[in-house]
């Protein structure tokens, strides 16, 4: 028997044939009713072949009524429910796409205060870095000034014998007013000593006569010879110089004659009341 329909088409349902666009199928391919399909039509009662009749025309009626309804403008509503719903999805993806835009730029800015706080952070491990160095660095510091300042106290410290008038110096210029005024009155004791003692010589030998002529405080004796060092003659030039040039010289060693014999009478005395001009 020639099949009816080409069933090797589909996905193994029942396939209907080309009715639609071969219009001479049926002239082709005339209707027969298979010899099982006969054995059951006349099989059954007539009362079941009008029940299955009546539901065939049923739906074969139904069918058609969806046909009727689709072709009336049923297809029309469907799109233009469609579109409305394409219409309201583009909005939503329209909205979507500003709230994507939104979360980029939120995204940048989120990036950037990342990048920012970053190096921030950078910034305040390197300041903090720095700050130990310099805490480091002042502590090592403050102590070699201590070190400094405790030497500087060790050697400024006050001797047990010192008097009150080196305790009284604050500057160098006091401290070099004081050494000269020392040597004036180390000079002035010696002149003070050697007077003393030609005085003394001149007493004892007051019967025989003590000559003093050619001798001096600055000469001394070698060889059996008094002489005059080579490092003492131009002082004794300029000593002369001055002897000659001021009368009243001798009056102002007097006085620090004085001052120096006083010292020596009362050591522990202050001495700031003295002339240090001498």
């Amino acid at each position: 028997m020639t099949p009816i329909v080409d069933l090797s088409e589909g996905d193994g349902g029942f396939v209907l044939p080309a009715c639609l666009s071969n219009r001479s199928f049926f002239d082709k391919n005339p209707l027969q009713v298979p010899a099982s399909e006969k054995s059951y039509v006349l099989g059954v009662s007539s009362a079941a072949r009008q029940n299955q009749l009546n539901e065939d025309i049923a739906a074969v009626i139904r069918l058609a009524e969806t046909a009727l309804v689709l072709n009336e403008g049923g297809p029309t509503r469907e799109v233009e429910k469609l579109a409305a719903r394409n219409a309201k999805l583009e909005g939503h993806i329209v909205k979507l796409e500003g709230e994507l835009i939104d979360l980029r730029g939120k995204q940048e800015n989120y990036g950037q205060l990342l990048e920012d706080v970053r190096e921030s952070r950078d910034e305040l491990e390197l300041a903090k870095k720095r700050l130990e160095e310099v805490e480091t660095r002042g502590v090592e510091e403050k102590k070699n000034l201590e070190a400094v300042i405790a030497d500087l106290q060790s050697k400024l410290a006050p001797a047990a014998d010192e008097g009150t008038e080196i305790s009284q110096m604050v500057s160098r210029a006091d401290l070099v007013k004081e050494i000269k005024r020392q040597r004036g009155l180390m000079l002035a004791s010696m002149v003070h000593g050697w007077k003393n003692a030609i005085a003394q010589l001149k007493v004892v030998n007051a019967e025989g006569g003590l000559i003093t002529e050619g001798i001096h405080k600055l000469k001394r004796v070698e060889n059996g010879q008094i002489i005059i060092p080579e490092e003492y003659r131009e002082m004794e030039l300029e000593e002369e110089k001055l002897d000659e040039e001021a009368v009243d010289g001798e009056d102002e060693e007097d006085e620090v004659e004085d001052d120096v014999v006083e010292e020596d009478k009362n050591p522990e005395e202050d001495k700031e009341g003295h002339d240090e001009s001498h």
